[in-house]
């Protein structure tokens, strides 16, 4: 009995550490390049609807704005041409919501912020214009939540904390609580009906800020900051874990890839094959897709898309923490039953 007590022992031990050390290594599956998009692409917008992704507007291989669509088909893996938004925009902000894609501010050529909202209806096939954002801004980010759009910082002389929100219903905005950090060229994702904002930059200072909003009690919270200060990055939610990929510093474009678990932090996971910042993130099923960027800080371009699965998070060493120490317990007890008896 005792021989096999050690050898359960021994097999938990190893099982512990080689699960650990796997982990530490290799935590998942990784990545997959797929077709490119059919014209190269920054600061544009990827929305998932179904199994589509639909790319709308950004920044072309000539620095110029587009108004371009190109809709992905995860299945097939192939591109098609969609129709083009009524305006030419880059750097804006988008959402979907049942079955409409929401894209808002921006900027127009000379980088001169935009205020317009258009709404691509996906089942009609036709955009349609909603009524303006009160404040013009570019390098914003937009999502839905209860409903209602959410267009949060970006930049325009000294404004990078606002906060508006539009009411699809009645086709208004309204002012909300601005965020404590301004920001803009920043990241955000939705977990629990909660907006994440992560990172950014504020007066071309890279910034590591997260920070997350409560739209229920219109308030914001102060989390901790994301291991590496960026701007231009992209985030996602996958399975109840928040994943912020890629983004810019002055003279370099990063290929981290770090995810957040509310009440844990955050843990480094695998990087992203080819670094870049000004793309999107967007989840389908049990994947993220990471869709263009510039491969190179400041204006630069890429026709990638990128295709990432993770099938372990960071609870994983908690179990092993678990095994160890039920084995542990085991032999103490075990021991001191020897011991009694012996007596």
């Amino acid at each position: 009995m005792l021989l096999m007590l050690k050898i359960f022992i021994i097999f938990s031990l190893f099982f512990s550490i080689s699960a650990s050390l796997a982990f530490a290594e290799e935590p998942s599956e990784g990545w997959e390049r797929l077709a490119n998009m059919p014209e190269p692409r920054s600061e544009s917008n990827a929305i998932a609807y179904n199994n589509e992704i639909y790319v709308v507007g950004g920044l072309n291989n000539k620095e110029l704005a587009d108004n371009s669509m190109f809709v992905y088909d995860i299945n097939e893996n192939e591109w098609a041409i969609g129709t083009s938004m009524p305006t030419a925009i880059h750097h804006a902000g988008a959402a979907i919501y049942k079955e409409k894609l929401y894209v808002v501010g921006g900027y127009y050529d000379k980088w001169i912020p935009s205020n317009e909202l258009w709404i691509y209806d996906i089942t009609l096939d036709k955009w349609f214009r909603g009524e303006n954002m009160p404040t013009p801004r570019g390098a914003l980010t937009a999502e839905f939540l209860d409903g209602k759009l959410y267009a949060v910082g970006g930049f325009n002389k000294d404004t990078r904390f606002e906060n508006e929100v539009y009411d699809p219903l009645i086709d208004s905005w309204e002012k909300r609580a601005n965020m404590p950090t301004p920001r803009e060229h920043l990241g955000s994702t939705i977990l629990d009906d909660q907006m994440y904002i992560i990172g950014g930059r504020d007066d071309q200072v890279n910034l590591d800020t997260t920070e997350v909003y409560d739209y229920s009690s219109d308030s914001w919270k102060s989390l901790e900051p994301v291991p590496t200060a960026r701007s231009g990055l992209a985030a996602a939610t996958l399975n109840g874990v928040i994943f912020v990929f890629g983004g810019e510093g002055y003279a370099n474009t990063f290929a981290e890839n770090e995810a957040y678990i509310p009440g844990d932090g955050w843990f480094e996971q695998q990087p992203m094959p080819i670094p870049r910042h000004g793309l999107d993130a967007v989840t389908i099923n049990d994947n993220i897709y990471l869709v263009g960027g510039g491969i190179s800080p400041g204006a630069s371009y890429s026709p990638i898309i990128e295709k990432y699965h993770n099938t372990v998070i960071p609870e994983f060493g908690v179990f092993v923490l678990i095994i160890f120490a039920t084995s542990v317990t085991i032999i103490i007890l075990f021991t001191k039953s020897k011991i009694i008896n012996y007596n």
